[in-house]
């Protein structure tokens, strides 16, 4: 079935504070700049008075000169191993990935940029509006603030200071809010590009077929529940917990 608006966003989001999935408007997103492979390293002005010792402890000076980082003998050995770099930002809509119980906890949160799904290639969009890319996790146009179909480029998280997503300001703030349903399924895809979950998946077909035993049935309930799957048929869901994660019975034959 297709991923619909209606069953994605929630229409009346709780103002009182972020959640995971929240889909966050204009925040700056840090990238390498353009055509630079590794980090440009700023140093403060060889005649001026500052050390780079000075500012990384928080003194800024007026000049700065970047230098590549081959370029320079005495890299990463100040401070505790830091520097300054030369970076660029781009104002994008992004995701919120922190779980939300550890949302007030953290000075930091993890983001993923969101793209148009023009960004991706004609034949994986079949592929992408069903969830079936593991590094992107799809979400259907949602006026105003979602203008097109898009997704979540799970491959560019990164941190962002918490000072972006004040509370005081939630709706001001929000794109979109995704439903218990939405929020269940990114999690799941978070799961599968960080930590490839144990088992078959719906995005699995049976290599040869045989019986199969459910392991959400059995770690959530003990319960030990068996189907049988074709050679060449994708896994589908548990009829007992509705999830779909299976591992082949060993035969004793």
């Amino acid at each position: 079935m297709p991923i619909l608006a209606a069953d994605w966003y929630d229409l009346k989001p709780d103002p009182s504070s972020f959640f995971q999935g929240d889909i966050i408007r204009d925040v700056p997103v840090i990238f390498l700049p353009d055509k630079i492979s590794k980090w440009l390293l700023l140093r403060p002005n060889l005649k001026g008075k500052m050390h780079i010792d000075d500012v990384l402890g928080g003194q800024i000076c007026k000049w700065f000169e970047a230098h590549p980082e081959g370029q320079v003998p005495d890299r990463w050995q100040f401070g505790n191993r830091e520097e300054y770099v030369a970076a660029k930002a781009q104002r994008m809509n992004v995701a919120i990935l922190t779980q939300s119980c550890d949302i007030e906890n953290r000075n930091y949160y993890q983001v993923a940029p969101l793209y148009p799904e023009t960004n991706q290639k004609p034949n994986s969009l079949e592929n992408l509006r069903n969830n079936d890319l593991y590094y992107a996790f799809y979400l259907p146009a949602f006026a105003p603030y979602i203008p097109e179909n898009s997704y979540i480029e799970l491959a560019q998280t990164s941190l962002m200071p918490k000072a972006y997503f004040p509370r005081n300001s939630v709706l001001d703030n929000l794109a979109a809010r995704l439903t218990n349903l939405a929020r269940t399924k990114l999690q799941e895809q978070i799961a599968e590009y960080f930590g490839r979950p144990f088992g078959f998946s719906a995005k699995d077909k049976a290599l040869t077929t045989a019986e199969y035993v459910c392991v959400s049935c059995f770690y959530r309930f003990g319960n030990s529940v068996k189907r049988e799957f074709e050679i060449g048929v994708n896994f589908a869901h548990c009829e007992l917990c509705g999830e779909t994660r299976w591992i082949r019975v060993k035969s004793d034959r």
